[in-house]
């Protein structure tokens, strides 16, 4: 049986990059930026006021010239004049091209408009180049703007726009199939009897994928009657990244394995010493095609999709920084078995660092509700102490990555 990091590398082999595509600047909002944006000129493109006043020469203040005589005003988006003689300034709005022989602003505050279309400059301290965005200090013309891969983040948006980028080139998510298997699974519509539990995966695996954006092609429940089991699993591997829940460890009915050989499916490892998780299976087609066989239990299904189908996305997108970081955990904890053990941990409400909480079990559904993380409490230490730095793994797909 594999350890943690021995699966991990394991699915790290199985990495290849996604193809790009390109989609409208209005639709990139998540997708992951797959080739760097260069500058398309300079930016600022000119000399820009950044503040509404005049614009003059600093060699005639030096001169000691304190009252200019207004030439024109130059509004944002106006030609820029190209000429100041000695004592003239031009009136000057924010954003607008100043002249190239104007070097300094002088804002509108520092200044007193006279009946004689003068201005006359109140303080007594100029510096050259106040208040001015000289011209590619910003970018220069062909010089690297945006590093990829890069998740396309709110704040991405507006730089992509300004640098013109319309179509934007994104990697292709693979497309998904889903399916959930268990005679004792119901619909969550539906009243369970005594002994039966909705389906609660299957949604919780819904919404895993539309974090990342995965599109959803088929998603299906099959009880596990052997023929039904394969017809469905058979339909999911029409898609590009398969997702099974349930059917993979050692009792009677988990066929999930011996169907997966079946159809071709080349099982890369099954079991992991890890705790929840245990039964992971994860097999692959000759066309690259992946399968992630995972646990049915609602804590171990959470778990190893965040560990593993993350990790081997994560990878296909080309970050390689490392996923966990360093924290604190505020409170001590300890465990008896030699695995790598995943647990939910919170931030802690009154002190920088983390903590976490008893749960029931794999199967307890409200383990991760409110967590913030994945603490690893790793297999050659059975004590963790109150303050120990532990990795922790971040809810949010896309933490750390630049």
């Amino acid at each position: 049986m594999l350890t943690y990091l021995e699966a991990r590398d394991k699915i790290r082999s199985m990495v290849k990059q996604l193809p790009v595509e390109h989609v409208p600047l209005a639709q990139s909002l998540n997708r992951v930026l797959a080739h760097p944006i260069f500058a398309d000129r300079d930016y600022p493109p000119f000399n820009r006021a950044a503040m509404d006043g005049i614009a003059i020469r600093m060699d005639d203040w030096n001169n000691g010239i304190r009252e200019f005589r207004i030439r024109d005003t130059i509004f944002a988006g106006m030609e820029t004049p190209t000429t100041i003689a000695a004592g003239e300034c031009y009136k000057i709005m924010t954003g607008a091209a100043c002249p190239r022989e104007a070097d300094t602003i002088i804002r509108k505050e520092d200044l007193i408009y006279t009946p004689n279309e003068t201005a006359l400059i109140l303080g007594e301290t100029v510096s050259r180049g106040q208040h001015l965005a000289q011209q590619a200090e910003d970018l220069k013309k062909s010089e690297l703007a945006v590093t990829a891969p890069r998740v396309c983040d709110i704040s991405l948006t507006g730089t992509l726009a300004a640098l013109g980028i319309h179509l934007v080139p994104v990697y292709k998510m693979p497309t998904v199939g889903i399916v959930t298997t268990g005679n004792e699974v119901v619909e969550i519509q539906q009243q369970p009897t005594h002994f039966q539990i909705r389906n609660s995966n299957q949604y919780l695996l819904l919404a895993l994928c539309e974090q990342w954006q995965l599109p959803i092609r088929s998603c299906q429940h099959v009880s596990d009657e052997p023929k039904a089991l394969s017809a469905a699993l058979k339909q999911a591997t029409q898609q590009q990244l398969i997702l099974i829940n349930g059917g993979v460890s050692a009792g009677d009915a988990d066929h999930v394995p011996q169907i997966l050989r079946e159809l071709g499916v080349e099982i890369l490892f099954h079991k992991v010493s890890i705790k929840p998780g245990k039964p992971l299976l994860v097999g692959f087609l000759p066309e690259g095609k992946i399968i992630f066989a995972l646990p049915g239990n609602p804590l171990s299904c959470f778990m190893t999709f965040k560990l593993f189908v993350e990790e081997y996305l994560h990878g296909c997108l080309g970050f390689t920084n490392e996923r966990f970081q360093k924290v604190r955990l505020a409170v001590p904890r300890s465990k008896k078995s030699s695995l790598d053990e995943f647990f939910p941990v919170f931030r802690h409400p009154e002190e920088y660092g983390y903590t976490w909480k008893p749960h029931h079990g794999s199967g307890d559904i409200t383990a991760t509700v409110g967590c913030d993380g994945i603490g690893w409490h790793v297999h050659n230490k059975q004590e963790i102490t109150k303050n120990d730095t532990i990795p922790v793994l971040s809810l949010h797909p896309f933490f750390n990555i630049i």
